[in-house]
């Protein structure tokens, strides 16, 4: 009995220094993200102008993978707004985009896209348990469920008109965010795309990079 009694003493004792020396910390739990988006497959005819921007906001899940936690999976969900303003008229007919270019007296023409965003990464850091100020790169891929596509038209009398595109249920894309401390880099590129559309007697498919910043919350 004794013997049973030192031996359960001992796997206590070393389970306790094992959880005191093992670090037990996460990192990058809430995310956001500001950045330029820019057409990948576009017509020479389209041309952005004024200021496109996106804002992307959500919450990693932080999975380590090894003993010391500089290395983790993230997965998450967030939210992603894209506003590209153009001079390309979008609508909807028959089920199918269709554009026209607009010309100069227009107040604002722009597209806005909407989605649900489900990311997957892979996370390696420099971090400690006391080291809050460290070099990290995430990278991996995002699934977008898309909310909205939408093309808003505002006329010189300031009349604004709206049409629904149809899109693809789901939108891959890929990322990469890297950086030191506070500020971090942040470039996406999409896989597929959000939806086609026709001019000039060729099909384009409507893809986007996107390259910012990229800030986290603990």
């Amino acid at each position: 009995m004794k013997r049973y009694c030192c031996l359960l003493l001992l796997v206590i004792t070393t389970s306790l220094f094992a959880q005191t020396d093992t670090p037990t910390f996460r990192e990058d739990q809430i995310y956001l993200s500001v950045a330029y988006p820019y057409f990948n497959d576009a017509p020479s005819s389209l041309i952005q102008n004024k200021l496109s921007y996106s804002l992307a906001f959500g919450v990693v899940r932080d999975m380590p993978l090894n003993r010391s936690r500089t290395l983790a999976l993230g997965l998450g969900l967030g939210w992603d707004q894209t506003i590209l303003y153009n001079n390309t008229r979008f609508s909807s007919i028959d089920n199918a985009i269709s554009t026209a270019l607009v010309d100069e007296g227009y107040q604002q023409n722009f597209l806005r896209i909407q989605s649900l965003a489900i990311p997957l990464e892979l996370r390696w850091r420099n971090a400690t348990e006391i080291k809050h100020a460290f070099w990290r790169i995430h990278t991996g891929i995002s699934l977008h469920a898309p909310l909205q596509l939408k093309s808003i038209y505002k006329t010189p009398t300031g009349v604004e008109v709206t049409s629904i595109l149809p899109s693809n249920r789901t939108v891959l894309r890929w990322n990469i965010h890297f950086g030191f401390n506070t500020w971090n880099i942040s470039i996406a590129h999409d896989i597929q795309p959000w939806a086609s559309f026709d001019t000039s007697n060729a099909q384009f498919d409507m893809k986007f990079t996107k390259i910012g910043l990229i800030f986290y919350i603990l």
